[in-house]
């Protein structure tokens, strides 16, 4: 597997440089520092040429980067929120909050760490299942229904419930009365009139800093694309 590290400033070398390290267990990577606002042109080269199976691009305030990223190339791209101010909530939120078809994976900077075991745990994924966890004492709570059902209409995989601690289970569905309980490709799930609430935010970013990648609210049009290119990823990938 190749895998593309890019981040906005030299100056997150303390979250690159053991990002990178922890990275090589899953196979060749390669770092460069370019910005989405100051070095435009240099980001779409690097996207464009270098080849890679998956992106990992990692930005503070704005963080532009990883969705920049995510617009030049069909590849799985996580998106690393750098603590750069507000404790990393501003560049979480930017990161997290991809348009329908541009996903990205967004992971707090604690969190960087976690990529490669995601990476690795991903690498067969099966196309024609997708094993998640989720509060089964909600499954009565709509937007869990909902999110449920159209995940599988979206994706034509048989939903199977699994417990959080299961290597298969792929990740998780979380409402807000909750802290995630795996590890995995996460979804937020809310009443679309909650997403009004600015407290919301600061819930979604407490469950983000606990655990997992996200792809961010209510959306499932991402999260179902997410899986289906780390399904490609996996089937083409590793060797």
């Amino acid at each position: 597997m190749k895998i593309q590290v890019l981040f906005g400033s030299a100056s997150d070398e303390r979250v690159y440089g053991p990002l990178c390290r922890s990275l090589e267990k899953c196979g060749e990577v390669k770092m460069e520092v370019a910005s989405a606002h100051r070095n435009p042109d240099r980001v779409h080269e690097i996207v464009k040429g270098c080849g890679a199976d998956v992106f990992v691009a990692g930005a503070g305030l704005a963080a532009h980067l990883p969705g920049v990223v995510a617009s030049l190339t069909n590849k799985p791209v996580f998106g690393i929120a750098v603590n750069g101010a507000f404790a990393g909530l501003d560049s979480f939120l930017s990161i997290v909050q991809m348009p329908k078809g541009v996903p990205v994976m967004a992971v707090t900077e604690e969190n960087a760490g976690s990529i490669a075991d995601l990476l690795l745990r991903w690498k067969n994924l099966p196309s024609d299942k997708i094993y998640l966890h989720w509060n089964r004492n909600l499954e009565s709570y709509s937007p869990i229904q909902k999110a449920l059902d159209e995940i599988q209409t979206q994706s034509g995989a048989e939903i199977i419930w699994t417990a959080a601690p299961e290597d298969r289970c792929v990740g998780e569905i979380v409402s807000p009365w909750e802290l995630p309980k795996v590890n995995g490709l996460n979804l937020f799930l809310c009443e679309k009139v909650q997403l009004t609430s600015s407290n919301l935010a600061l819930d979604f970013f407490a469950k983000a800093r606990h655990a997992g990648a996200w792809v961010g609210a209510n959306n499932i049009g991402n999260f179902v694309l997410q899986w289906k290119k780390l399904v490609e990823t996996g089937k083409s990938a590793w060797n």
